[in-house]
């Protein structure tokens, strides 16, 4: 890598975590792109060498923070057996991540909605990539009924995840987020698992 690029790499990251931090402790309104280049060291013009908005730098935290290589998604499923054990896996996974960082969640969730599908993201987030899969491999081994593709039984939870985080969110945070989510995601799951 030319020192250019490492140095315009550090730069991102720098204020990838500042906005990350400053998000999390100030919330998204209340934040400023000046604390946010103040935070990571660098001039205000900086920052659009990067990032048009603020929601752009909330989205680009969102999907640098859910990566996982193509081995950790292997590894997961390996380790993980049982679709409906996977799906609520990696829906304890996702909550995790709402949880620490709830308004972030709300600002991206938003964002996506009024951006569409992106062409440097086009398969999606994530957590919809992961449902698909669970159910594809689900429908493979025969446990998971095939009158529907994977892609929409993934819309569904992701449906179901999206209804009941902003409604968790909307309530001031009163209720369980992850039993809540199990309870309305298991009951899905009843009518699109077969019974053995």
């Amino acid at each position: 890598m030319k020192l250019r690029d490492k140095q315009k790499a550090e730069v991102k990251s720098a204020l990838l975590r500042a906005g990350e931090e400053l998000f999390r402790t100030n919330g998204f309104t209340e934040t400023t792109i000046e604390e946010i280049t103040g935070t990571a060291g660098v001039a205000r013009g900086t920052f659009y060498n990067y990032f048009q908005t603020k929601e752009d730098l909330a989205l680009e935290i969102f999907y640098e923070t859910e990566e996982l290589t193509a081995k950790q998604v292997d590894v997961f499923f390996a380790a993980t057996s049982g679709t409906d054990n996977q799906i609520q896996a990696i829906i304890a996974s996702a909550v995790e991540w709402t949880l620490k960082r709830p308004e972030l969640y709300l600002v991206t969730l938003l964002e996506k909605m009024k951006r569409g599908r992106t062409p440097e993201h086009s398969n999606g987030t994530l957590f919809r990539r992961m449902i698909t899969e669970a159910f594809e491999r689900g429908q493979i081994a025969g446990v998971v009924t095939r009158e529907r593709p994977p892609q929409e039984f993934a819309s569904d939870i992701e449906g179901l995840y999206i209804v009941h985080t902003v409604r968790w969110y909307h309530y001031g945070q009163q209720n369980d987020l992850l039993s809540t989510l199990l309870s309305a995601v298991n009951t899905y799951l009843s009518g699109a698992l077969l019974k053995p």
